[in-house]
């Protein structure tokens, strides 16, 4: 079982990423274009869970998908997730929305995210079956970060 701090999308934005997710794993077959919801990986939990969670200068850009790393991601700028990952104390070789881990073509829309929730991402693979579950989650306003 691994767990991730994350930083969940807003619910339009969550459905726009996953039709894209859909689409791609119609055409490459690839499982890991579900192994989860579409998400901004922040890094593992190593240790506890912050009580002050700052948020990142909402909106956020985010650009046009990019293989990277092992990892088909839509990117977003590094150092505007760099003070909410210090104070998680992890980290993660990409900054972006996870898409999966095939390399594909994406038709992905550049995107713009004004909302982002906090959360803890559970992840359990059992074989081929991959269950996840999201907990401890908190609305973020810019500028203020709370638990």
């Amino acid at each position: 079982m691994q767990r991730f701090f994350i930083l969940r999308l807003d619910k339009d934005v969550r459905a726009r990423v996953e039709r894209e997710r859909t689409r791609l794993y119609q055409e490459s077959g690839d499982s890991s274009f579900f192994t989860f919801e579409a998400c901004i990986i922040l890094g593992p939990v190593q240790g506890p869970i912050p009580s002050y969670v700052p948020c990142p200068a909402l909106p956020l850009e985010v650009g046009r998908a990019r293989w990277e790393q092992g990892t088909l991601h839509c990117p977003i700028d590094g150092n505007a997730l760099a003070p909410i990952r210090e104070a998680c104390n992890t980290s993660w070789p990409t900054s972006g929305i996870y898409l999966g881990e095939a390399n594909g073509e994406s038709e992905l829309e550049e995107l713009t995210i004004r909302y982002l929730n906090f959360a803890i991402l559970t992840v359990e693979k059992d074989g081929d079956l991959f269950r996840w579950h999201i907990s401890q989650e908190i609305h973020l306003d810019s500028g203020r970060g709370q638990r």
